[in-house]
């Protein structure tokens, strides 16, 4: 199909989907009331509260699922103690917070270098300083456990799919899937299997950490130089001898890379977690949002901050610690064994001390500055919206108004048939048939589901989000693109914003827009456009030099050589950042319906609190994982057929 063909047809199709809205408008939308079921959400709701019922009974819940749940309950638990919760009726953990600190800078010292210990040390004592040990502890309890469990079984995998290609093939859709669900669909089914509490948590962040162990070290055992692993095999050594002596320390920097990836990602699933009652910075976010306190919030935001900053340079120097290796001489060896030493002893008598002395065993009410953050964001949050009105209000009323509103109008109040129609009729011409069929059955599954109005909601946010995020993401990807210092100032930001939880991301923009659907999009924005500036600024860098000398040759333009040169030589990668980014945006969108954005994802947190509702949370988790494919599938057919 030629190109201009191709876009008559969109132009078109989109021509007699508007008309048939406005013809049309608000006739079988299948709006249904919030506190309304359907047959099928009823059967749902019947069936959970039937699991819920049987858990004493049923031989999966009594061989399976609760045993699983008390092991890793347990296993928590005995973390927990050891640095968070004291043990019985004691009044202190085993290990006071002087002992943790020293731990932390020990097992940093000892892994990278010393500054990156102090940084480290600095941000642990910073987050006591805000009033967040304990919460702290927890949360460091949680990403332990649950970053150990992952890579136990992300590696093993992992090495698996690296050396046989059957086990990727099989392992890849599973992969793929895991990448696209947004993370709050995996909360209410693990909860009701496991209940709510650490446990669940746990096993969601598992869910979530797993598929990038093993999608990093599967990529880093199969891009491995084959020249040594060919000599070793033609030296005779057996397929285990050339895994553990040449392929796995040709690998360690990728894997460690990868061990950091999964940190960050079980640190983001922990705080979200907590809407599943887990321990730790969840928490004070989950109850500030709640109460819509933006200073308290801000204050449990620093704290996660300042663990996903520790925890993300910490294992992210690990893995550069083993770059450029040199071996070293025997007189440093032995000055590093010395200085380590050294520094075991200094932490075995920070643990003892910890264990002897109050005010090293439980952090100091004196050190508090949380009341201060807490007036001082307060405070600001006020000047912003009161002085400027028309960054804040202003823009999300002309977005709401001009962009929200009439595209909600178009894809929600439109009868369910013309929208299904007119998203299949664009999903035939960007991807096919194939991609034409598969669309209409997902898109049929929802209308079955009864939730075809909220999935709507939720649609048109994503793309309203998602329209912002590239126009700000491709002109920014065009300065980094280009622009080699503009690159190394972007950098840290962007850096920095792929390893903070989601959730974080929501307590400034409540400060900012309040709770509406605005602040939703506002947050889906802000946290996807790292990504998109990546991919577009790695796509500007991969044009070849001798086009743009060409052009420059002819007489181009700055401009010229953008428009005319540049972005259409990076339309796959412009492509691929609007799928990475459409995907980033529904898994923020669904979570803001905690701060008022309606959709699925209100229906998910309030299936979580209300029993009578949970089949409709049960359910709507489900159809954003319909939608997410959708989504998903539409733009890679997009990428595919440039």
């Amino acid at each position: 199909m030629p190109h201009l063909k191709k876009s008559q047809l969109l132009i078109g199709g989109a021509l007699v989907w508007i008309f048939l809205s406005r013809l049309f408008q608000d006739d079988h939308t299948l709006e249904l009331s919030t506190s309304e079921n359907t047959g099928f959400t009823t059967a749902v709701g019947d069936a959970a509260a039937s699991i819920r019922g049987n858990r004493t009974k049923s031989a999966a819940f009594i061989y399976l699922f609760n045993p699983i749940r008390a092991t890793i309950n347990g296993f928590v638990e005995a973390i927990r103690t050891l640095i968070s919760v004291p043990r019985g009726n004691a009044i202190i953990p085993l290990i006071g917070w002087f002992g943790v600190a020293a731990i932390v800078a020990f097992t940093v010292y000892a892994t990278s270098r010393l500054r990156t210990a102090l940084l480290a040390t600095s941000l642990l004592l910073a987050c006591g300083a805000l009033g967040m040990w304990q919460f702290t502890m927890d949360t460091f309890a949680m990403t332990f456990a649950s970053v150990l469990l992952s890579l136990l079984i992300g590696i093993p995998m992992g090495i698996w799919a690296g050396l046989s290609d059957r086990v990727l093939k099989i392992l890849t859709p599973f992969l793929d899937l895991a990448q696209i669900l947004p993370t709050l669909v995996y909360l209410a089914p693990l909860a009701l299997f496991f209940l709510i509490g650490t446990a669940s948590a746990t096993i969601a962040t598992m869910v979530y950490s797993i598929p990038i162990s093993i999608r990093i070290t599967s990529h880093a055992i199969r891009n491995l130089n084959q020249s040594p692993i060919e000599a070793a095999v033609s030296m005779g050594s057996t397929g285990k001898q050339t895994l553990s002596k040449v392929q796995l320390p040709m690998a360690k920097q990728m894997i460690v890379l990868g061990i950091n990836q999964t940190v960050m990602a079980a640190l983001s699933f922990v705080v979200i977690a907590a809407l599943i009652g887990a321990p730790g910075l969840g928490k004070p976010v989950v109850d500030a949002l709640i109460i819509r306190n933006v200073g308290q919030g801000f204050v449990a935001g620093f704290a996660v901050v300042f663990v996903a900053i520790l925890l993300d340079r910490s294992t992210s120097a690990a893995a550069k610690a083993q770059e450029g290796f040199i071996p070293p001489t025997p007189a440093q060896i032995r000055n590093s064994r010395i200085k380590l030493g050294l520094a075991g002893i200094a932490t075995i008598i920070s643990i003892f001390a910890s264990r002897t002395v109050l005010s090293l065993a439980v952090w100091p009410s004196s050190i508090n500055i949380s009341s201060q953050v807490e007036n001082v964001t307060n405070s600001a949050t006020k000047w912003i919206t009161t002085n400027l009105y028309i960054f804040t209000v202003g823009f999300k009323d002309f977005i709401s108004n001009w962009v929200l509103n009439p595209l909600e109008t178009l894809l929600a109040f439109s009868p369910w048939y013309v929208t299904l129609t007119a998203i299949v009729f664009l999903a035939l011409v960007i991807g096919g048939n194939r991609v034409a069929i598969l669309v209409t059955v997902l898109l049929s599954l929802i209308v079955l589901s009864g939730l075809w109005h909220e999935a709507m909601i939720t649609l048109t946010q994503t793309i309203v989000a998602t329209l912002l995020t590239m126009t700000i993401g491709i002109a920014l990807g065009i300065l980094v693109g280009r622009n080699e210092s503009a690159e190394r100032i972007l950098r840290p930001f962007l850096d920095a914003g792929q390893t903070l939880p989601a959730f974080v991301y929501l307590i400034p923009m409540l400060g900012l827009f309040g709770p509406t659907r605005f602040t939703a999009i506002a947050t889906g924005i802000v946290y996807s456009i790292p990504v998109v500036v990546k991919i577009v600024g790695e796509g500007i860098r991969a044009v070849p030099a001798s086009m743009i000398e060409a052009a420059t040759a002819a007489g181009s333009t700055v401009r010229q050589i953008i428009t005319k040169v540049q972005l259409p030589a990076a339309k796959k990668s412009i492509l691929l950042a609007t799928n990475q980014g459409m995907i980033f945006v529904l898994a923020v969108v669904v979570i803001g319906g905690f701060v008022g954005s309606g959709g699925l994802g209100y229906l998910v947190i309030l299936g979580g609190s209300k029993p009578e509702l949970q089949g409709k949370g049960l359910v709507a988790g489900f159809v954003i994982l319909l939608l997410g494919v959708t989504i998903d599938r539409i733009a890679q057919a997009s990428a595919r057929r440039v």
